[in-house]
């Protein structure tokens, strides 16, 4: 999927019109237009950083780069684990492990 098609699912998700998301972005509903049409890309790192602030998702994702949208804070997502076949607690307990690692390294660093 092209950033062009992912920019208008997250603006269809949004409910904005493209004059919406332009005027969001600081551009013309022109732009926006061949923005989903993937007839242009945006020129500079300011509007695509704009653009992902604004949907709350990685720019990773905007470009296709990964099908994860945003990373969670605890970066629980980024690792690609299947979890599926443990319980909560075990979950939970995986994710305790993961805090005391981070805060063993905020000591040690």
């Amino acid at each position: 999927m092209l950033f062009g098609d992912r920019l208008k699912i997250l603006r269809d998700e949004n409910k904005l019109t493209q004059t919406d998301l332009a005027s969001i972005i600081n551009v013309s509903a022109r732009v926006i237009g061949y923005y989903e049409s993937n007839d242009r890309f945006p020129k500079d790192q300011q509007t695509l950083v704009c653009i992902a602030n604004y949907f709350g998702v990685s720019l990773d994702w905007l470009l296709g780069r990964t099908d994860i949208r945003s990373f969670s804070k605890d970066a629980s997502n980024f690792l690609n684990i299947d979890l599926s076949c443990l319980c909560d607690e075990d979950v939970n307990k995986i994710k305790e492990y993961a805090e005391m690692l981070r805060q063993f390294k905020k000591v040690k660093d």
